[in-house]
């Protein structure tokens, strides 16, 4: 016999408290109480996992939406260059540019921006003044200087849950407000 077949034989094979030759593995019940406790721990943590994971379109266009204000209002003061956000209400889509973008960024921008999913819908988009876009593409400014326009975007998701995203003139931070909110 080699000498793997060997090893294996001894690592297969042992002695038990009194002394006398057995074979090591699980038992039945030894098997069956782990595989319940996996069971248990997987049952506990399945909704989490789903929260997290599984995250619907409403917190993803949320997220998105935080995050690209902060940059622009950043990187405009930073590169001391005009950004936009774009709000395309037909198509669902939201991407950024700045000045001097060149062309074939604009088309890249466009595309690598966010699309929302068939259960949310823009309804409009709201600047100061009470001028109201409810189609087309609506731009918010963010300038070098440091401060942006101050728009509301509309969003109603599947169940009809509405949502209003205040982005304010001087602020960093970008309001959620869950319900429909006219700006003021």
């Amino acid at each position: 016999m080699s000498r793997l077949k060997k090893k294996i034989r001894q690592n297969q094979v042992g002695t038990n408290a009194i002394g006398t030759l057995c074979y090591m593995g699980f038992t039945l019940i030894e098997l069956t109480v782990v595989i319940a406790l996996i069971s248990i721990m997987f049952f506990v943590t399945l909704p989490r996992i789903k929260n997290d994971i599984f995250v619907d379109q409403t917190k993803k266009t949320s997220r998105w939406l935080l995050t690209s204000v902060r940059y622009l209002k950043e990187a405009s003061i930073r590169d001391q260059l005009d950004h936009t956000l774009h709000v395309d209400m037909e198509n669902g889509k939201f991407w950024v540019t700045y000045a001097l973008m060149a062309e074939e960024m604009l088309e890249k921008s466009e595309t690598g921006g966010l699309t929302l999913s068939d259960g949310i819908r823009i309804l409009d988009v709201e600047f100061a003044g009470n001028r109201k876009m409810t189609n087309g593409v609506a731009q918010i400014q963010f300038y070098a200087k440091g401060y942006s326009d101050n728009a509301m975007i509309h969003v109603v998701n599947e169940d009809d849950r509405e949502l209003s995203y205040h982005i304010t003139p001087f602020l960093t931070r970008m309001k959620i407000i869950e319900d429909y909110v006219d700006l003021e």
